[in-house]
């Protein structure tokens, strides 16, 4: 079953490198794995703030020495780049934080204060503050609801043709409802 799959096969390496580029998932399942004791809690928030910490320097590095780059990567995803440059100036380095708790402006945040020539050793600090409460906060929701989420994951092992279907007709509704880029370039002031 899943809860077997789960102690065979995930690993604290897998954590770690998860932890470079999003790893809320991988969180939630050592923080389930914890309940378990299958896991230690420190070896948890240390692995995954650890990877999350040199995930998110090389992210800022990027777009610090490869701004153009980083900028060519930025404007392919417009939308995403405008509301990451709105939050960055109304919120200066509070982005840092928070930018792992919102879905979407994680790469782009990083890349975005990189290119700024935003201070390094502030970035650091508020890097080390925002990881550290997103490990904690993810760890925690796994420990407490984790039952919840691998009788969730066993439902859809069971039921994948459903959860296929269901995921395929949203995905055909959200292509239906997304602007054409034509409109979009009409809408720009030339």
């Amino acid at each position: 079953m899943i809860i077997d799959f789960l102690i065979q096969h995930f690993s604290y390496t897998i954590l770690f490198f998860w932890s470079m580029f999003q790893g809320e998932i991988a969180l939630v399942f050592s923080g389930y794995m914890i309940r378990q004791g299958a896991f230690e809690p420190e070896n948890v928030l240390l692995l995954a703030i650890s990877g999350a910490v040199l995930g998110d320097i090389g992210f800022f590095l990027t777009g610090r020495f490869f701004k153009s780059r980083a900028e060519e990567l930025l404007h392919r995803h417009r939308k995403k780049f405008s509301r990451v440059q709105a939050w960055f100036r109304r919120y200066g380095g509070w982005i840092i934080v928070f930018e792992r708790f919102v879905y979407g402006a994680h790469i782009p945040s990083l890349l975005m204060v990189g290119m700024s020539g935003f201070g390094w050793v502030k970035f650091l600090m508020l890097e080390i503050i925002g990881v550290l409460m997103w490990a904690i906060t993810f760890t925690t929701i796994g420990y407490y609801f984790g039952d919840t989420v691998v009788q969730v994951l066993s439902m859809i092992h069971h039921h994948i043709a459903i959860v296929v279907l269901a995921a395929l007709f949203f995905y055909v509704v959200y292509l239906l409802y997304l602007p054409d880029e034509d409109e979009d370039e009409e809408k720009e002031p030339k």
